[in-house]
């Protein structure tokens, strides 16, 4: 092993036969794929079988650190869980702050896979090394704060990711939760690691990997943390202090916030007298002390109090943006105890919030134009309602009445609910839609249809880079120059979002968090602390063909699952329906305008744009033809 800042070792489990193994990763792996996603990407394409059943045995569910996250370096340490999802049928990843990811390589792995499905509840403990799978019986059942507490009274110094109830009940949008609140939310992971009968992974360790030149690391860090005192001041100052709940305000009255199940106005339906009383300035009042992430100078969260009239919120993760906006003025909710204490809830059950307020917001219409009645549900659901948010909640985090037909997401729970209530499921390709507008940020509309995870607003593209501004950028120096995008010329936009797809890939997998480069740094010096960790040398090209090959190697995988990208990810026709009013009236974003930019974001990427597949020169040149041997003759040339 001559790379340096990683252990070069994975954790294979199988739950079935209780064999444990310990597996090599080759220099290459590292070289080609980083960590992360990319070498989550990898050992999945090449341990797992084509076609399985997302909840059945043969899925493998992997926790993998990303590549720097023992190093030190501010604003890493990101982890990220994948699998094949059983919400659209394809690749699933998610991406969770916390501590996890450097706890697992100090932990002597750099990744955990799982796969089986055992016989009795079970979590994983991983010791220095030493890999054990043990009983969870006395967990089952208890929710991922109780958990999480539990297994660090019995491993000193532990770092746990676990499910709450939802995922033992096989909701599809249950999430893995870590640190109380840290989510891997997307993708319904939460419900494979629930299939596997595993409630846990533990990781307790003290063995930081060897950093190849630790005076460069030291001096790169200087500048990273000296950079926070001069041009990002006011940037970092507005982010510890508030996090991403200050964009609450804005979100709503721009028309960033979809409002009513996508069918409202925030400045008409909600106002800004309901922001008053529940918005930006009124969520931070629950504040205790700032909370901060692996690595992190920044903190942009922070541990809150709140004795709501529901029960005491303690020592509880303050409201991200997605879950406040969508639990409140998406629903026209104006009631901090009920958002609160819902936003608590979906931690304990182990819920993702996006995808459980959009199932709360269907509802709620169904109800409205009579398809679900109180008989159905039990208590009536109004817009604005906030005891029957918490209800609703309630009912989805226990799989009960309608939550268990809820927990299926709601392309699934419009199947079975049926007369009609499909045209009201917004989502693209089985997940749920995240909380911010196409029609306010046009970039939205090609991650959301043509990144292998569908409905991603973190997938890399213009929207977050400076869409609408003077000039894009990336994550780190690509060595290209991809000028302004305006906001409504859809002609160049595919192109520079691909480009930034490839470079954000890059930094996931190496543990960045995205808020790094989109608010705190703007571009980052990647190759030299990639150098400096591991001894790896890259150029930029040489770095963005890194994310150009884990990013295709997705799209792989979903081809090889079955999905077609073309047909099954499209947006819900409501969400390019025009507003009459408000801040978005006469924009014109139409179904052949996204199609336009999705094609040409594939072209760019070497996919076929009329198919989305990767073509076979693309897979060749990336050096991905052995990997995707498989399915190289289906693909176009």
């Amino acid at each position: 092993m001559t790379i340096k800042g990683v252990n070069g070792v994975v954790g294979f489990v199988n739950l079935s036969t209780g064999e444990i193994k310990k597996i090599q990763v080759p220099d290459e792996v590292y070289r080609n794929f980083l960590g992360g996603y990319g070498l989550g990407v990898w050992f999945l394409y090449t341990h797992m079988k084509p076609r399985v059943d997302p909840l059945g045995p043969d899925n493998i569910l992997g926790i993998i650190s990303g590549l720097l996250n023992a190093s030190g370096i501010p604003m890493t340490g990101r982890s990220m869980a994948v699998g094949k999802s059983p919400l659209t049928g394809g690749w699933g990843d998610s991406n969770a702050g916390g501590r996890f990811g450097p706890k697992l390589l100090e932990a002597g792995l750099d990744a955990i896979f799982v796969t089986g499905v055992s016989e009795k509840p079970v979590y994983i403990l991983i010791d220095n090394g030493d890999i054990h799978i043990e009983s969870a019986s006395d967990l089952w059942g208890r929710n991922t704060r109780e958990t999480e507490d539990e297994l660090r009274r019995r491993y000193r110094g532990a770092q746990v990711v676990s499910i709450g109830p939802a995922g033992e009940r096989l909701q599809l949008i249950a999430a893995i939760i870590n640190e109380y609140g840290r989510a891997y939310g997307r993708s319904g992971l939460g419900a494979v690691m629930g299939s596997k009968k595993l409630k846990a992974i533990v990781a307790v360790g003290d063995k930081k990997p060897e950093i190849h030149d630790r005076d460069l690391l030291r001096q790169k860090i200087k500048e990273m943390l000296d950079a926070l005192k001069t041009t990002r001041a006011r940037a970092y100052e507005i982010w510890h202090k508030y996090g991403t709940i200050s964009t609450l305000d804005t979100s709503v009255l721009s028309g960033d916030t979809p409002i009513k199940n996508w069918a409202g106005i925030g400045v008409r339906d909600y106002g800004t007298k309901n922001l008053e009383r529940f918005g930006t300035n009124t969520v931070i009042q629950d504040n205790i002390k700032p909370y901060g992430c692996a690595s992190c100078p920044v903190s942009c969260g922070a541990w809150i109090r709140r004795n709501t009239r529901y029960g005491l919120v303690d020592m509880g993760h303050r409201l991200e943006y997605e879950t406040a906006s969508l639990f409140g003025p998406a629903l026209l909710n104006a009631d901090q105890d009920s958002v609160v204490y819902v936003g608590e809830l979906c931690n304990m059950y182990g819920l993702d919030t996006i995808s459980t307020a959009n199932v709360v917001g269907f509802a709620f219409e169904l109800y409205e134009k009579g398809i679900l009645t109180e008989k159905d549900v039990g208590f009536p659901l109004r817009w604005g309602d906030p005891d029957a948010v918490v209800k609703l909640v309630e009912l989805i985090g226990k799989a009960e009445s309608i939550g268990k037909v809820l927990g299926q997401g709601v392309k699934r729970a419009a199947e079975i609910i049926g007369r009609g209530a499909e045209q009201y499921a917004m989502h693209v390709g089985g997940q749920e839609l995240p909380a911010h507008h196409p029609q306010f940020l046009p970039g939205l509309a090609i991650t959301y249809t043509a990144d292998p995870t569908p409905a991603r607003h973190t997938a890399g593209g213009v929207h977050w880079w400076g869409e609408g501004g003077k000039r894009l950028w990336a994550p780190f120096d690509v060595g290209l120059d991809l000028g302004a995008s305006p906001k409504y010329d859809y002609g160049d936009k595919g192109r520079k979002a691909a480009i930034i797809a490839m470079s954000t890939q890059v930094e996931n997998s190496l543990g960045f968090c995205q808020f790094a480069s989109q608010v705190i740094y703007r571009t980052l010096p990647y190759i030299d602390l990639i150098y400096a960790v591991t001894g790896m040398k890259y150029t930029p090209q040489e770095l963005l063909k890194v994310g150009h090959r884990i990013h295709t190697l997705r799209q792989l995988f979903n081809v090889r699952e079955g999905v077609n990208p073309k047909k099954d990810f499209k947006l819900p026709r409501r969400v390019l329906e025009p507003f009459p009013e408000g801040p978005l009236a006469g924009v014109k974003l139409t179904e052949e305008d996204v199609e336009r930019m999705r094609e040409q974001y594939w072209e760019t990427l070497g996919w076929d744009p009329s198919t989305g597949y990767p073509r076979r020169r693309t897979v060749e040149e990336l050096g991905l033809a052995e990997i995707a041997g498989d399915i190289i003759n289906i693909l176009p040339p």
